[in-house]
């Protein structure tokens, strides 16, 4: 059975797309917006691939993300900028981030995971003192204790290398075995975590497509943070815990039915079973809009 959740932060527990844009607007005011989400993409991609030359000791941090904006602004046919421009694109990036809240539907599966007594942690890729002061302005304290925060810089690892999320796995006290590893990297998130032996959900709420022939290593793909609620809550609400990633077993479709289709959709095949409607209601912690729904529907 799954026992414990980590996830990553920067485009998991909130949407970096935002803050993104917002530098991008007040910084390069002729870019293309209507290329703003690819370029995103392959922001995230430059910073993936520059991020371990800081770590290696080759660049400066303040290089790399002069570099990361310089070659992403490139790809989509924009003219070289300077390092002035690429600090000042920086500075009013990390003002920006300096505003992220935590979107509704995580915090309600972050609340509903903490009210199960189920427990959480943090690995994330980057600067140390960067990714800790997301991390708090976040709220993830709330839900997460410090040392369950893991943050690549400090510990000369980084994703999807198996070394931090065996360090993670012992410095959390969870076994890999049952735990399952949330983030929106495939290649850093999933495949690191499937290489270290945890279980994977690939949160793909960017629509990203996996390269020809490459092998999907994950055990679920959600597309959005409402499938993510729905998924957490009908894979810890079910009777027993039950655990859906056995592969000896045929995939549960209720668990199926609450990624695909949200909490109304697992509802609905409950109450096919016979169950009653006030056991679906206190089972998946229905509101009063979604049980009305429900009434109505049935003729309760």
């Amino acid at each position: 059975m799954i026992s414990a959740i980590v996830f990553d932060v920067d485009d998991t527990v909130y949407d970096q797309q935002a803050p993104y844009r917002k530098a991008i607007e007040r910084s390069f005011p002729d870019f293309d917006l209507s290329q703003l989400k690819q370029a995103y993409i392959r922001f995230r991609h430059y910073s993936d691939i520059g991020f371990p030359r800081v770590m290696a000791g080759e660049w400066t941090t303040p290089y790399f993300r002069y570099w990361r904006c310089k070659e992403t602004l490139l790809e989509f046919g924009y003219r070289a900028i300077t390092e002035a421009e690429g600090e000042r694109f920086q500075a009013i990036y990390e003002e920006e981030l300096a505003n992220i809240t935590m979107l509704d539907e995580m915090r309600m599966t972050l609340e509903f995971l903490k009210a199960k007594g189920v427990p959480m942690g943090v690995i994330t890729n980057g600067p140390t003192e960067h990714q800790l002061k997301k991390v708090k302005k976040l709220g993830l304290y709330d839900y997460i204790p410090p040392h369950r925060v893991l943050v690549s810089q400090a510990t000369g690892f980084q994703k999807p290398e198996k070394e931090i999320f065996n360090l993670a796995a012992k410095q959390f006290g969870m076994n890999p075995a049952t735990t399952l590893y949330v983030g929106d990297s495939y290649d850093n998130d999933i495949v690191g975590a499937h290489g270290a032996g945890w279980h994977a959900m690939w949160f793909n709420h960017r629509g990203r497509s996996l390269k020809a022939g490459t092998k999907p290593v994950f055990d679920v793909e959600i597309d959005n943070f409402e499938q993510l609620f729905g998924a957490v809550k009908v894979l810890f609400d079910l009777p027993d815990n039950k655990f859906f990633f056995d592969s000896n077993e045929e995939a549960n479709p209720i668990l199926e039915l609450g990624i695909n289709n949200g909490l109304m959709m697992a509802a609905e095949r409950l109450l096919q079973t016979n169950m009653s409607l006030d056991k679906v209601v206190l089972l998946l912690q229905l509101d009063a809009t979604q049980e009305r729904l429900l009434r109505v529907k049935y003729g309760y």
